[in-house]
């Protein structure tokens, strides 16, 4: 009973911290009738550490669009859920958002986008951008789009520079990557793509090591990695898992001595944050988004630094950014799809046909990859950056790469030219 009356007052309190901003975001204005758009996130539970962020940016900028006089006049409202992470409850918002006549969904898990991935399609329900980007929801096209490459082409991309410097050095032999990561949506997301983008380019992807969502211990699991001879472990899951794996290996002597890399959930400002600059020196993340701890000049992210500080009286981090910038294209494609079809058009399928009408298109405050749309294709970007934490700090380690495109081999032809 305890335990439960905690849980209800977890949730509470996070719809209590957003409800304020919930607030400014439905405010109507007198005239045109309000867009609403609908939304299913999970504040609490397991990744409650990372998703608040992108999400209070996104309410923050519909705030703003509002305050500006909508969308070509039409106040635009988020009606969202939250979840904590607890499939019972994706489902039963997910049915009252359709009773409500829901035409744009946004979705911030892989669990809740590859479960509600066939319903979707039967109720003509769109989701232009889910949060959680594990590569079924992608394959075959349905429905629903991701905020970025897949999980598995970010890991795609990193076998690609990562075999591009071992070639450049010289180094003989197979290059061999293992993985570390829970056995959930999101962190098998990278292997099965992965050892079949591995082969084609000369890599062995050993395996995966799976540990619990929220670990105590992986030294077993690093171990039996090592015994494999790994020149390179990949991080699949979250900084619950990330903190703990760098500081086992810290403790084992293997820090520095078999490099670390992770996909853009497990940020190494994160990993700063949590575990500070010794345990988290060397490791390498990639991101479709620019970082504002690096890229603090550009005045895209001084935008963000800005709007943060006018509503919340803080500064903007990486999620914070990355919530901004699917936000504006989200905003952009109900503008583009109410210029042509009107608002009485802006049904699901509607939204759909107009995604294809971005080609490298940069967001107004351009804050990162270009949003670039292709027929079948529900990837929204297709190019990475990395970055590493050296001497305590974060910094680029390199240049824009293009991602592959790791669609399974029965459905090259929706995909080649």
């Amino acid at each position: 009973m305890r335990k439960r009356l905690m849980s209800l007052m977890i949730v509470g309190l996070a719809i209590l911290l957003f409800g304020t901003m919930a607030v400014f975001v439905s405010t109507a204005k007198a005239g045109k009738p309000t867009i609403k758009h609908y939304g299913i996130v999970d504040l609490t539970g397991p990744y409650g550490i990372l998703v608040p962020d992108v999400w209070e940016a996104k309410l923050d900028y519909y705030r703003l669009v509002d305050e500006q006089g909508g969308i070509d006049g039409y106040p635009v409202d988020l009606v969202w859920g939250e979840t904590g992470n607890m499939m019972a409850r994706t489902w039963s918002h997910y049915k009252k958002y359709k009773q409500s006549g829901a035409q744009l969904l946004w979705l911030a898990s892989s669990p809740d986008g590859e479960a509600l991935k066939n319903t979707l399609v039967k109720d003509k329900i769109f989701c232009p951008l889910n949060y959680g980007q594990s590569d079924p929801q992608l394959y075959p096209p349905a429905w629903t789009y991701i905020d970025g490459p897949s999980y598995g082409e970010g890991f795609g991309t990193f076998l690609k520079m990562a075999k591009a410097e071992w070639d450049k050095a010289g180094k003989k032999g197979t290059m061999k990557v293992g993985i570390i990561g829970p056995d959930t949506a999101y962190g098998r997301a990278a292997l099965e793509p992965g050892q079949r983008f591995g082969k084609k380019i000369g890599v062995d992807v050993v395996g995966q090591e799976f540990v619990p969502v929220v670990p105590i211990d992986i030294t077993p699991q690093i171990l039996r990695l090592k015994d494999k001879g790994v020149d390179w472990i990949w991080m699949q899951g979250l900084s619950q898992i990330a903190t703990v794996f760098m500081k086992n290996m810290a403790s084992l002597g293997l820090q520095g001595k078999i490099p670390v890399a992770g996909f853009w959930w497990v940020t190494g400002a994160e990993m700063l944050r949590r575990i500070g600059p010794n345990f988290s020196e060397g490791y390498i993340f990639n991101s479709y988004n620019y970082l504002p701890q690096v890229e603090k000049n550009h005045p895209g992210i001084k935008k963000c630094m800005e709007m943060r500080q006018k509503y919340h009286k803080k500064a903007a981090d990486e999620y914070y950014v990355r919530g901004v910038r699917a936000t504006q294209f989200v905003i952009e494609l109900t503008k583009r799809t109410l210029g042509k079809y009107g608002y009485k058009g802006l049904t699901g399928e509607n939204y759909m046909k107009t995604m294809e009408t971005f080609k490298n298109w940069k967001t107004p405050w351009d804050l990162g990859a270009p949003f670039d749309i292709t027929p079948n294709d529900r990837r929204t970007a297709k190019k990475m950056l990395f970055y590493q934490v050296k001497g305590g700090k974060l910094v680029r380690y390199s240049d824009w790469i293009d991602a592959p495109h790791l669609y399974p081999d029965d459905m090259a032809k929706l995909f080649q030219k």
